[in-house]
């Protein structure tokens, strides 16, 4: 039986501009994907909220891109990936979705089995959460990963602040000094923290560093499989944004390398 061909869309969602990394690894390896995003700016940072919340909001967002008729959603967010993910199988049980923390670990223990000393950074939320260390136990038992909060980063790359802000620079600085040296490899478990590797080198060192978003891209890619649009589909890219348009679009833009105008969602 040969492959389905299906034009819908592909869905996206963020609580902020951080899941346009995702969405850029996506198109990549999809390119005759439309898609449409989601970013929760209205209720950025979702670091910390309650679960409770969290499932709130994310089921609200799934909602809306199912009336856009998705045909899988892409949770672009380790919060909600590391809290509520098997909640929202539940309560979406017919729906392809991925999240961003369980496509990763594989090339985690891959790095672990070699030897390689592992990180991790997120938000307090993912932290609390515990979902890497259990993931990763689950596949190899006596892995160890030394883990930090780093919960004034995703509203900092919100806010439009660069690499080079000095306010960037010591909020790394007081967050990840003492992880110089005792780490190989750091798992960047927030898709706002690709935006900050420059400034994670200089606190860290020449260290290998794991971005979800492309464990992500390969994840969609695969469930995807018999469901993906052909060569002759024209794909569309649509924005939508909870609450102020122009720091998403100024921030998307350094991201995606291009104009990405979002319209509101009331």
């Amino acid at each position: 039986m040969g492959t389905q061909t299906d034009p819908r869309p592909i869905g996206i969602f963020d609580s902020g501009v951080g899941g346009l990394t995702v969405l850029k690894e996506i198109r990549k390896l999809l390119p005759n994907e439309s898609i449409i995003y989601v970013g929760d700016t209205a209720r950025v940072p979702y670091g910390s909220k309650t679960t409770k919340e969290l499932f709130s909001y994310a089921k609200e967002i799934i909602n809306f891109l199912l009336s856009k008729n998705v045909k899988a959603v892409v949770i672009a967010c380790g919060t909600v990936s590391s809290t509520v993910y098997t909640q929202l199988q539940k309560e979406f049980p017919s729906l392809l979705l991925v999240d961003v923390i369980r496509p990763s670990i594989e090339s985690c223990v891959a790095l672990a089995e070699k030897g390689l000393r592992l990180g991790l950074i997120a938000t307090t939320a993912t932290i609390k959460s515990n979902a890497f260390k259990h993931l990763l136990a689950e596949k190899c038992s006596g892995i160890t990963l030394q883990a930090r909060a780093c919960p004034l980063f995703a509203s900092m790359v919100e806010a439009g602040l660069g690499e080079n802000h000095p306010a960037i620079r010591f909020a790394a600085d007081a967050y990840l000094s003492n992880l110089h040296g005792q780490i190989d490899a750091l798992i960047l478990g927030c898709t706002h923290y690709p935006l900050l590797i420059n400034t994670l080198t200089t606190i860290l060192g020449n260290i290998e560093f794991i971005n979800i978003g492309t464990a992500t891209a390969l994840a969609t890619k695969k469930i995807l499989i018999n469901n993906m649009a052909d060569s002759h589909n024209f794909p569309t890219l649509t924005y939508y944004a909870t609450g102020t348009l122009d720091v998403f679009n100024t921030t998307g833009s350094v991201i995606l390398g291009e104009n990405c105008t979002p319209r509101t969602i009331c």
